[in-house]
Parts: structure tokens; sequence; C-alpha cells
């Protein structure tokens, strides 16, 4: 369930809606350009091109307005996560596929909303309301992926399925965390995002210890 109405002050007319997503725009376009530290009210309200007043007699301060948009990325991973973890969609595929795809997917969402994951993770380290709403999603994802991995354990030769798949979902999300907060950095590092899906995949499939079709 979403927090969001502890953080904001829910607008009862469409013009009131229109300026409250006007100054989540607003935030989520200058956090493309700096970081959320360095992001004033004041520039909110001016990218917004509406007045303090407005600002205020929808949020409290600017966290609110991050928490906004960190709870409705949520909301969207939970779903995306729900809807590609669907048996359905993998009828006709391997559990290998399903692995590559799934790295490949969590990829391309941290470079998409990069600036916006990144802001929402050092808030984690402070806050305990987003720290509590990322938790609640990254279980979702987890036990999402699980289900469908324990759904093909006969794929599998690792002891115990269950805590494979969590090793798995832990090296993804921790190596793209840590990627996202503080860059590559060994001697030996990665040079191209379809390097990092491989050599992911490659991990992700030792540990499940996926079999290889005869």
């Amino acid at each position: 369930m979403s927090d969001t109405t502890e953080w904001v002050r829910a607008p009862r007319q469409a013009r009131s809606q229109a300026t409250l997503e006007r100054f989540l725009d607003a935030t989520r376009a200058l956090l493309e350009e700096r970081t959320f530290e360095e992001i004033t009210v004041a520039d909110i309200v001016k990218r917004a091109e509406r007045t303090v007043g407005s600002f205020y007699a929808r949020f409290d301060d600017k966290h609110a307005v991050l928490f906004v948009l960190v709870d409705r990325m949520h909301e969207r991973a939970r779903d995306l996560t729900r809807a590609f973890c669907d048996p359905v969609r993998w009828e006709d595929a391997t559990l290998a596929d399903f692995v590559e795809e799934s790295v490949r997917m969590n990829v391309m969402a941290y470079r998409k909303a990069g600036p916006l994951f990144r802001a929402a993770l050092q808030m984690c380290a402070t806050d305990e309301r987003f720290r509590r709403r990322r938790m609640e999603t990254m279980r979702v994802s987890a036990e999402a992926q699980k289900e469908f991995i324990l759904s093909r354990a006969h794929e599998l030769d690792a002891p115990d399925p269950a805590r494979a798949s969590d090793a798995v979902f832990e090296l993804v999300s921790a190596t793209l965390d840590h990627e996202l907060l503080f860059g590559r950095f060994t001697t030996t590092r990665l040079e191209t995002d379809q390097e990092l899906v491989e050599e992911l995949t490659d991990r992700c499939l030792h540990i499940l210890r996926v079999r290889v079709p005869a």
C-alpha cells in the first residue's frame, strides 16, 4: 500500500492535480541535471513555473516530492515484475532465457531511471520511510522471481533452489545499486552494459546451476 498520504495533501480538483504533476515533472527533470541534495524548493518552483505558496499547499518539503516520485517508481516496478514473471510469458522459453532477460531488464531499468534511483537509494540510508518502501518492493520482486524459478526447479541442480533464487536476486540488485552509487572502480571493470549483462547472467546461472539442454 502506498504511503504517499502522509507526504502529500491530495488535490481535490483537476487543476490542483495538474499543478502537483508540474512539481513532480520539474523535480524529475532537475534530477537529470544535479543531485537531489543540490536541488532546492526554489529550483522546483521555478522549473514548474508555479508559486512557492502552491508548492507548500501540496508538499511539506522537497523530500515529499521525491517520495511521491519514488513511490510511483516502486509501483511500476512491482507491476512490471509481476507481469515479467508470469509463467505464460515463458511457456516456450528456458529458465536460462528468463534469467538473461531478467538481468537485461534490470540493467536497462537502472540506466533509464538512474538519477531517481540514486536519489532514492541515498534517502534510504537516512529515512526509514524511504527504506521501508524500498524493502517492500524488493521483497515482492524477489518473491515473484522465486515463485517462477521454483516452478522450473526441474531445470536446476541447485541443492536449495529457493535460496539460490534469493542469492541471484541479491547479486543483481547489490551489483547495480553499488554501481549506481559509486560507479565502477576496479582495474578490470567492464566497459559496456552488454558485458555487464553477460557477466551477471553467467554468475546467476552458475548459482542456480541451470542445466544445459542436451
